[in-house]
């Protein structure tokens, strides 16, 4: 009977000890983006990659999201711990202006790496008659699912023109978009590009090429204008999408990744050591390829001041980066 109690006591303190060890493993919740775009598969893989290196350290729990707007909300709010978001959310929130004017602006979270630029596209098939942004007055313009960046994105541009009431709006989420365009449902396709191209056009283009439509030279002025954290671009043709064999003007725009303060200063550098280091990096271009541009320039925010997270500046910095100390801030 003594040997009984000495063995169940040891399998009791055993069992106590993996208990503490899985209390001690925090977990952390990372938002991600709807189906059919690109941010999903990112960033899921991301955060397999994460658990994989860190297990026993932190658990990341991967959480599809709406998007860009979305996971600023979240992040702000603590509801996701990290998360990728527009510039415009970014600072939308950061100010309490435009869509998060009634959410007040909200300082409770950090950057801690570009993840690259994106553009916007405006497609239609590649037989269409819509030749310009004038053609599409009273067409059918998906302007993608409200909640997400693109969609925001989308409306800007329409609203910079004053054409948000002369078009026939639809709220279709990116699989359901590249659909209907395929099926003649809608006439324009708008979403954001990676850094030019997104996955459910990209498949649709196969079967029906497609033509992307590109902005006068003072369309492109005048979103730039109304939105500053937009910046004129060119869309070059394309090998990957069948039919864009013109360059089509745009807005160019960056993505960052941002984290709230309920993360720890080590989670932070861990989380980037692991996702940024050559290594990490190999293996998540592999998975998907919009990681393949991520990095701690910083310099865009400076106008903003917007606030890079410490422990992401000291990664960067070992990295020899040079990050603006002036915008470096706990909380």
């Amino acid at each position: 009977m003594k040997k009984l109690a000495i063995c169940v006591t040891a399998i009791a303190a055993s069992a106590a000890f993996l208990a503490g060890a899985a209390q001690a493993e925090t977990t952390y919740r990372f938002g991600g983006g709807p189906s059919g775009g690109a941010w999903h598969p990112a960033t899921s893989a991301g955060t397999q990659l994460l658990n994989q290196e860190l297990k026993g350290k932190y658990n990341f729990l991967y959480t599809p999201s709406a998007g860009s707007v979305a996971n600023v909300r979240r992040v702000g709010l603590g509801e996701y711990a990290t998360a990728w978001g527009h510039i415009g959310q970014i600072y939308q929130s950061w100010n309490g202006v435009g869509l998060f004017e009634k959410d007040g602006a909200n300082k409770n979270f950090r950057v801690v790496a570009r993840v690259r630029a994106q553009s916007q596209i405006f497609a239609v098939l590649a037989d269409s008659p819509i030749k310009s942004f004038s053609d599409m007055k009273g067409k059918v313009v998906n302007l993608l699912s409200r909640g997400s960046g693109s969609s925001v994105n989308c409306v800007n541009v329409f609203k910079a023109l004053g054409m948000l009431e002369q078009i026939d709006a639809r709220y279709l989420g990116f699989a359901a978009s590249a659909r209907a365009l395929g099926d003649r449902q809608v006439d324009v396709f708008c979403s954001a590009g990676v850094p030019f191209v997104i996955p459910a056009l990209t498949q649709l283009s196969i079967s029906k090429p497609v033509r992307y439509v590109g902005l006068t030279e003072e369309e492109q002025k005048k979103v730039t204008s109304a939105f500053r954290f937009y910046s004129p671009v060119t869309i070059p043709p394309l090998k990957e999408v069948k039919g864009v064999d013109q360059p089509a003007r745009s807005i160019a725009y960056d993505v960052w990744w941002i984290v709230h303060k309920q993360m720890s200063d080590d989670a932070v550098y861990d989380m980037l050591k692991v996702i940024a280091s050559p290594k990490g990096m190999e293996q998540l271009t592999k998975a998907a390829t919009y990681w393949k541009d991520l990095g701690g320039s910083f310099d865009a925010l400076v106008e903003h001041k917007i606030l890079v997270h410490p422990a992401a500046a000291r990664y960067w910095k070992e990295r020899g980066v040079k990050v603006p100390e002036t915008i470096v801030k706990g909380f």
